[in-house]
């Protein structure tokens, strides 16, 4: 794995976010062990169900990933579909991280998976996550683990 202050900056993963007026546990709970649930509850004064697949993460491009979660949530149960439709948001948060001396970073989506969330009435988000820095005797020390993608 990179460090933090690597010369490049990173596609790291894609979390699904969905918010409502309503509870979405039910909805987060019908979708299966595909997904993780890295939250599902109150976010402010709405509520939110942020997941990311089971098995996503580092080696995987956004493209594949996004094309991945269209295809379960195709396939979710009637009862997460009626709360998925009724969300006023459901967004696919590409996260990325910066580099402290990258120059340029170009993600691109093919054109089928910028279709398949549109389909599913969902957007695209770019979160771009600054470059941990760290003090030269803690990097040293450091096992080179990555901080986990932030929901």
């Amino acid at each position: 794995m990179k460090r933090p202050d690597a010369d490049e900056t990173e596609f790291l993963n894609v979390d699904l976010e969905v918010f409502s007026r309503e509870t979405l546990a039910p909805f987060a709970g019908a979708l299966g062990r595909s997904w993780h649930i890295l939250h599902v509850g109150h976010w402010g004064r709405r509520h939110a169900a942020c997941l990311e697949l089971t098995a996503s993460g580092y080696g995987q491009g956004a493209d594949a990933i996004i094309l991945r979660m269209t295809r379960l949530l195709n396939k979710m149960p009637r009862s997460a579909k009626v709360l998925w439709n009724r969300a006023h948001a459901r967004q696919f948060n590409i996260g990325v991280e910066a580099a402290v001396r990258s120059r340029t970073f170009e993600l691109h989506l093919r054109p089928d998976t910028l279709q398949a969330v549109a389909r599913l009435g969902g957007k695209l988000v770019v979160t771009v996550y600054a470059p941990e820095r760290r003090p030269a005797a803690e990097e040293s020390q450091s096992n080179g683990r990555r901080r986990p993608t932030k929901g």
